[in-house]
């Protein structure tokens, strides 16, 4: 397996700007041209502009890698928030901040915002801002509440969400609204698969694809 050096990034310009110097390189090194040269970077691209985008203090750390026909962008993610910062972090939320989050790299990174909130505090949050923003479900992850605080990874998978939507999409007009905004995503277009780990402060995300 080829795979280039982690580095750090946040929601800056330097740390971007490194990255995807880092992602140029190695495309060049595995001697990609063509429609697959130009797919691999839009997928670092999207993952960089997605990191941007988020929000709150964390520490992110990104690369990509090569086996086979296979190529991956990786980013994993940890936070140690406390609880001052998490509710900033909601209030930003419900005072509408998050509210026009669009394309699939934007619903990710949501989903990775939210998963950076340890378990530890998660029933406090439901209780004091209730369950609808952290819902598991909605964001495509099928777990009971008791497994969400049994301390087990949970995992999201755009393979899974486009087969949950499939199923809604003739009778729940959100779900048609979502199937929509995924037929439009040039990344989920491009990607075999896209899956966000997230267990207590880490969050791990990999996105496949073959060219």
């Amino acid at each position: 397996m080829d795979k280039t050096r982690e580095i750090h990034v946040s929601n800056d310009e330097k740390t971007t700007a490194a990255a995807l110097k880092l992602a140029d390189d190695f495309i060049e090194q595995l001697g990609l041209t063509g429609k697959p040269a130009i797919r691999f970077r839009l997928i670092a691209e999207e993952t960089l502009g997605m990191v941007r985008a988020m929000t709150g203090d964390f520490d992110a750390l990104f690369w990509l890698e090569n086996e086979d026909d296979k190529y991956r962008v990786k980013l994993i993610a940890t936070t140690k928030m406390d609880m001052d910062k998490k509710e900033s972090l909601i209030a930003a939320s419900t005072s509408g901040k998050n509210a026009a989050v669009k394309g699939v790299m934007g619903k990710i990174g949501e989903i990775i915002e939210n998963g950076l909130l340890n378990y530890e505090d998660v029933a406090k949050l439901q209780q004091e801002y209730g369950t609808g923003y952290l819902d598991y479900a909605a964001m495509g992850f099928n777990v009971s509440a008791e497994y969400m605080t049994a301390g087990a990874p949970l995992v999201w998978s755009l393979n899974n969400y486009r087969e949950q939507l499939e199923n809604a999409v003739e009778t729940d007009d959100p779900a048609k609204a979502a199937w929509d905004e995924l037929e439009e995503s040039i990344v989920a277009s491009i990607a075999e698969d896209i899956t966000v780990g997230v267990k207590k402060d880490r969050v791990d995300m990999t996105i496949t694809a073959k060219f």
